[in-house]
């Protein structure tokens, strides 16, 4: 396939999505190196979400380009959407429907493998593999997903997108509602997919927890603020832009966390 020795993941140049009259996205353009893990960090409304779904392909831009491993997101839609995985918030995912865990892992795989098809061995055992590997109590397997906790729901998720072998896995605000231990499991096991070439794209209103394992981040406010190494993008002068507000820095580590009023950034 054409592009996949790109050693960028996604590149973005110039891009512009409006809803409307309202301009969500103006002008942003950033590369992210692969593999790597970055951070899309920002208050609320500033288009994160809006910038994964144009990524993804699941709502369309006004100008500009995006590619991924080299693939022009427009003209290789298909092939694009098979490098990635991607979880969305959680809530966005109907959680009524009464299916056991195990259960929405393989359901992925065989909406990958097309209508009527039947899950082989191989599946059943890539699916088992997925749920070990993000740290899902095997007692949890069997229970109905709505029945988990957070943390638990949340590492099912990730397996859903992980059994599907992605290039790049795209996070959507998944450390919400997710309990301080779970945060760690999960962030420990993000940075061992980049350790095997996976490359991490994270949504977080909050980087302090997981900031000591961001290559780079991207903050943004409706346009790019910043783009670079923790250091470089948590600055004061930077978070303040972003946040209208007068923010406070601390390293520590030789890693920066920042503080906004009552609030992490």
């Amino acid at each position: 396939m054409p592009g996949l020795r790109s050693e960028t993941a996604v590149d973005v140049r110039n891009l512009y999505v409006s809803y409307g009259d309202y301009l969500a996205l103006e002008n942003i353009s950033f590369s992210v190196p692969h593999p790597s893990v970055t951070a899309i960090m920002g208050p609320n409304g500033a288009g994160k979400t809006t910038l994964v779904r144009a990524i993804l392909r699941l709502i369309d831009f006004d100008e500009g380009e995006i590619k991924v491993f080299g693939l022009d997101v427009r003209e290789n839609e298909s092939e694009v959407r098979n490098l990635i995985g991607y979880v969305p918030q959680r809530e966005r995912v109907r959680e009524h429907i009464p299916v056991r865990a195990k259960d929405v892992v393989l359901l992925a795989k065989m909406v990958r493998l097309g209508p009527l098809s039947l899950p082989t061995k191989r599946d059943i055992e890539e699916v088992k593999s997925a749920l070990k590997s993000v740290l899902l109590p095997r007692e949890a397997w069997n229970k109905k997903f709505s029945d988990l906790s957070g943390g638990q729901k949340q590492k099912v998720l990730i397996a859903r997108a992980i059994v599907l072998k992605p290039k790049l896995l795209i996070l959507d605000e998944p450390f919400s509602g997710v309990d301080t231990v779970s945060q760690r499991e999960i962030m420990g096991f993000l940075s061992k997919l980049k350790d095997k070439g996976i490359s991490i794209i994270i949504v977080t209103h909050d980087i302090n927890p997981i900031v000591e394992h961001i290559d780079n981040i991207l903050l943004l406010n409706r346009r790019k603020i910043a783009f670079g190494t923790p250091q470089e993008v948590l600055t004061k002068e930077n978070l303040s832009k972003a946040y209208g507000i007068s923010v406070k820095v601390i390293v520590h580590g030789g890693a920066c966390y920042a503080i906004i009023g009552d609030r992490h950034a």
